[in-house]
């Protein structure tokens, strides 16, 4: 699997009006070309630039992606209506940040998710600024020291961890905070989460290779699969 990771700028006031258009319109289009939604996000105030929508997509692989584009931009089975909505993205976007991304060893697919019934009421997004070309390195790091040892026992869900080989420092980790509200603890339950030996480890191994970090928090939209 391949993925699309978005980040939207949006127009002030025009969020709920892109969700109503992703949902309604955008939604049937991405199924008619098997383009299967991860999650679709807003950033909460509090923390994170606002107003910001984050959306994952799952495509098979890159001639995938090459047929979608074939589709927007093509004569051979065009798809005037995909091209219209990208085009068509500033009614509600002010500019658009995409990445084409790996996932990594453990990032669950869109139906491993379903399968899972993987829910998260808030999520952390973690953008990664990593030592150059070391960004799948920083992943399976983050897996192993960070996920297995201090993350998942802590109550955490792993949504989606990814990396772009056309951004040469950048790796992109999504968190689940908790299937319920109720579950929510954004700063981590428990005193291990800060005191831990394998927190303190992970944070020794990840200043290896990561050098900075802009998280954001963020809220599922209603029709997101990771909600």
């Amino acid at each position: 699997m391949i993925y699309m990771h978005e980040m939207h700028s949006v127009l002030p006031g025009r969020m709920p009006e892109l969700f109503t258009a992703v949902e309604t319109r955008f939604l049937p289009l991405a199924a008619r070309h098997d383009v299967r939604l991860v999650g679709f996000w807003q950033v909460p105030p509090g923390h994170g630039t606002t107003p910001t929508a984050v959306a994952v997509w799952e495509l098979d692989d890159f001639a995938h992606y090459t047929r979608l584009l074939e589709r927007m931009y093509g004569t051979r089975e065009a798809d005037a209506e995909l091209r219209a909505w990208y085009e068509g993205l500033h009614e509600w976007v002010a500019a658009t940040e995409s990445m084409i991304c790996y996932p990594s060893r453990l990032t669950p697919t869109v139906a491993e998710i379903t399968e899972r019934g993987l829910q998260a009421k808030l999520c952390t997004h973690e953008l990664i600024h990593c030592e150059p070309a070391r960004q799948a390195e920083y992943l399976e790091l983050c897996e192993e020291m960070w996920w297995r040892r201090v993350a998942e026992p802590a109550g955490r869900s792993l949504i989606g961890l990814y990396w772009s080989p056309w951004k040469n420092t950048r790796a992109i980790c999504i968190w689940g905070q908790g299937a319920q509200w109720s579950d929510v603890n954004p700063y981590g339950k428990g005193e291990s989460w800060q005191s831990d030996v394998n927190h303190e480890i992970w944070q020794k191994l990840g200043r290896e290779i990561r050098k900075d970090w802009d998280d954001r928090f963020l809220v599922p939209a209603p029709f997101s699969t990771v909600r």
